[in-house]
């Protein structure tokens, strides 16, 4: 038996889980597809956003929007377990690191760059679920994965390596453990509870330092969009999707599907920034969106046993 949300989970449970798992694996793929997007559609808007406000201003903000929009739809179901609190807020901090390296290091090395750098967290998600939640990595996940950063590294054009490049770096394992540990705690607890707490705790932390800058922020309509936007989408739903995904599909695969993201990215740069693609970088997003299928129709029994060990 699993204790699910302050409740128990029967084998009966387990067996419907597991069922549903067979029925809707290309739902939660999508979901995750979805997710990817939108991450990758808010880059340019990010970019034009920090000319207004400090990068942990901008967190800050999106995620308290994220946070306080969440607990409003589900305040009374939210979770008093102690141990969902501790699951959250480990979450939450690694969620936090990985924004935080993230958005301070594009102050210091090109968007290229960072796009390949943390993108690395397909290789280092595989890693950290063996050890976290010990994850098997099959033929197909292990060849996906070599795909998928080949498809990067075209993708940027990464040259040299700066201060800038490693926190682009500790970006990419912060999320690689994240997305590890999701995997971990999405099968114990509740979507929306674990969501709204690691929620909570980013914009928690990400305040202090925003407090250390003296709250710097100028009233900008690109900037106000860009909050909102991201703390709704990106954060709100987008991070609520992942965590209910994650409990049918595996860390490794769910990586896979997120290198995606800066393939949508250059979609979306390209139409509002009029930032073009090259021929290699065209390459990279096919070589990507390859990946990205041959983990989503790895053989269902593969993928059973992520949920459902004993098939």
């Amino acid at each position: 038996m699993i204790k699910i949300g302050g409740r128990i989970q029967t084998n009966k449970d387990n067996i419907n889980l597991c069922n549903s798992l067979k029925v809707n694996k290309l739902r939660y793929v999508a979901g995750l597809a979805f997710v990817s997007m939108i991450w990758g559609a808010t880059f340019p808007l990010v970019k034009e956003s920090l000319k207004y406000i400090t990068p942990m201003g901008f967190i800050s903000l999106r995620f308290f929007i994220a946070s306080s929009i969440l607990l409003a739809f589900y305040f009374r179901n939210i979770s008093k377990n102690r141990q969902v609190v501790k699951a959250s807020l480990l979450l939450g901090f690694f969620l936090f690191l990985g924004y935080a390296f993230q958005t301070v290091g594009l102050r210091y090395t090109t968007s290229s760059n960072a796009g390949f750098i943390t993108g690395l967290y397909v290789v280092f998600t595989p890693i950290f679920s063996y050890f976290l939640v010990g994850e098997r990595i099959t033929k197909r996940i292990g060849f996906a994965l070599v795909v998928s950063v080949t498809g990067l590294y075209f993708l940027s054009g990464a040259t040299g390596f700066n201060f800038g490049d490693a926190l682009e770096l500790l970006c990419a394992i912060a999320y690689g453990i994240h997305v590890a540990l999701i995997g971990k705690f999405t099968r114990d607890f509740d979507s929306p509870t674990l969501t709204i707490l690691q929620l909570f705790f980013v914009f928690l932390f990400s305040s202090f330092f925003w407090g250390a800058d003296g709250f710097y922020m100028e009233y900008s309509p690109v900037m106000i969009f860009g909050v909102i936007f991201t703390g709704i989408f990106a954060s709100a739903m987008g991070i609520l999707i992942q965590v209910r995904a994650q409990r049918y599909i595996s860390p490794s695969r769910a990586a896979i599907i997120f290198t995606t993201e800066p393939v949508f990215a250059g979609i979306f740069s390209y139409i509002f920034l009029g930032e073009g693609m090259s021929l290699t970088g065209l390459v990279g997003a096919i070589l990507i969106l390859s990946a990205m299928l041959l983990s989503a129709f790895e053989g269902e029994n593969q993928e059973s046993s992520w949920l459902c060990p004993g098939e």
